[in-house]
């Protein structure tokens, strides 16, 4: 696999229930990111990826694999030459990079991000 899922956003329609049950089966331990509302699993020394929590804004759960990329223009350019759809425009994550959201032709949404710590 050439560009991983290298990060996973976990949208809930309750922030607080969904935190406490994930701390409570699984022993995450979710701090605040960038906003009090944005929490941020770690992923410690062990397999996996971090994973953010977050409220869902249409109050949809869903589950949003973010897929790390090396130039988010050009990725953009084959996402959309491809049926894809940009359905979050790109932003800066300040430190961490550039980030954007896009939907494949059958509608499944993605994240993206390219890493920049200069950002």
């Amino acid at each position: 696999m050439t560009q991983p899922v290298t990060y996973v956003e976990i949208n809930s329609p309750d922030l607080a229930a969904t935190n406490a049950f994930m701390e409570v089966a699984f022993g995450w331990r979710a701090q605040p990111f960038a906003a009090a509302d944005y929490l941020v699993a770690p992923h410690g020394d062990g397999a996996g990826v971090d994973t953010g929590l977050l409220a869902s804004r249409d109050g949809q759960p869903r589950t949003v694999p973010v897929i790390r990329v090396d130039d988010l223009p050009k990725t953009l350019e084959v996402v959309r030459a491809n049926g894809g759809t940009v359905v979050v425009e790109p932003f800066t994550l300040p430190g961490l990079g550039h980030g954007c959201y896009i939907t494949d032709p059958a509608g499944v949404l993605l994240g993206l991000h390219a890493y920049d710590a200069d950002a």
